[in-house]
């Protein structure tokens, strides 16, 4: 069970823009439910639908355990970030369904023997490959391609147009995707590791 919030947690309520509509799609493989909003490119004729929570599949571990399939890290080692909205933390090969040396060495190496896929009929097929990685089945992880679609619906500023208003992290939110500064786990060269800048930035893995 989470954490009962206290006032060293954060007010969830203006976590969406309830001026948007919604859908709902529920992960088959732990019935969790994420909303969703659709987004209209008119460059490609093409209308994304995309999650509006972070991803919050797997079991919980403490920060600086590898990670592996079906596993996660929750801010501050507290399972409450995870399940209010903030969803889990995941390393780069985690993220990509990727053995936890793929973090460490080339995808060319022998080490890491993993392949994209990219799809025909873009231009620059390498920014629209479409790859599951810890998504559910059907979902691929965002690509660059995706990315800069969002940048230029939100006049290159995603935080501000895109953003949650939990946290002060954006103060529009306006296609509802409600964007969150979940901060990120860090190991220092010197072995110190860390939870941090939570409320500040937040960084997203590109397959």
């Amino acid at each position: 069970s989470s954490a009962v919030p206290t006032s060293s947690y954060f007010d969830m309520t203006e976590q969406f823009n309830e001026k948007v509509s919604y859908g709902e799609f529920t992960d088959p493989r732990d019935g969790h439910k994420y909303r969703t909003v659709d987004m209209y490119d008119e460059v490609f004729d093409i209308t994304y639908t995309i999650f509006a929570e972070n991803l919050n599949y797997g079991k919980k571990i403490l920060g600086g355990a590898v990670q592996g399939d079906s596993t996660k890290y929750c801010y501050d080692d507290d399972l409450w970030y995870c399940e209010n909205g903030w969803g889990g933390l995941y390393t780069w090969s985690n993220a990509m369904g990727f053995p936890a040396v793929c973090d460490r060495v080339s995808i060319s190496a022998e080490a890491c023997s993993q392949k994209f896929v990219y799809p025909s009929g873009h231009i620059e097929p390498a920014d629209y490959v479409q790859h599951q990685g810890a998504c559910p089945e059907g979902w691929h992880i965002m690509n660059g391609g995706e990315w800069a679609f969002l940048s230029e619906m939100s006049h290159r500023d995603v935080a501000y147009y895109m953003g949650s208003k939990v946290a002060g992290f954006g103060n529009e939110n306006l296609y509802g995707m409600s964007l969150l500064p979940t901060g990120y786990w860090e190991r220092y060269p010197n072995g110190t590791t860390v939870f941090q800048n939570i409320k500040e930035q937040t960084l997203f893995w590109l397959p």
